[in-house]
């Protein structure tokens, strides 16, 4: 079905059916929650209840862009007086984010100055495609090493883009001959 504004009639054309009926659900679960209060042992899981609802039925309907529904109760949490700020963010952001974080900039880093084109080019220059078990030798010590000093996830993200750039430039070589 192509997204025309007769499949968007609410919001002046910002949102589809299934997205108002989310944003509705949400909005009234969590108001709904946080008014009546059916858990009378612990009143702040009720708005705990009704942030979760909002966000469970903004995922499910797509209201709004996931990333943006996932900061939601970073937001929602201190308003609702259900937990500090403080403690709301530390659990959005701890040294396993941060590492990941800084993998992908060194990553960007790594890409805006090419070296892993220049690296794979000279792997090819020195080694040639004729040993290929020789290039994936070299691949493999490259991650056992790196693999002793970072988790996977970040050598993965740091040995894929030579490992694309090799690929490319084996290409590129493949057809010139």
């Amino acid at each position: 079905m192509y997204d025309v504004v007769s499949v968007r009639p609410f919001c002046g054309g910002l949102w589809k059916t299934q997205q108002f009926i989310g944003f509705i659900f949400g909005v009234s679960s969590l108001v709904v929650l946080s008014i009546l209060q059916p858990i009378q042992q612990y009143p702040e899981a009720n708005a705990m209840l009704g942030i979760t609802l909002l966000c469970g039925f903004f995922w499910v309907f797509e209201v709004i862009p996931i990333y943006i529904t996932a900061l939601a109760p970073l937001a929602l949490m201190p308003f609702f007086q259900v937990t500090s700020s403080e403690i709301a963010a530390q659990s959005y952001w701890n040294s396993i984010q941060m590492l990941l974080i800084g993998t992908y900039l060194v990553d960007i880093a790594l890409e805006e100055v090419a070296l892993p084109r220049r690296v794979t080019l000279k792997l090819l220059l020195h080694f040639g495609v004729v040993q290929p078990g020789v290039l994936l030798f070299c691949f493999m010590m490259l991650c056992w090493v790196l693999s002793m000093f970072c988790n996977n996830i970040a050598v993965t993200l740091m040995v894929t883009p030579f490992a694309i750039s090799l690929m490319n430039a084996a290409e590129e070589q493949a057809r010139d001959e």
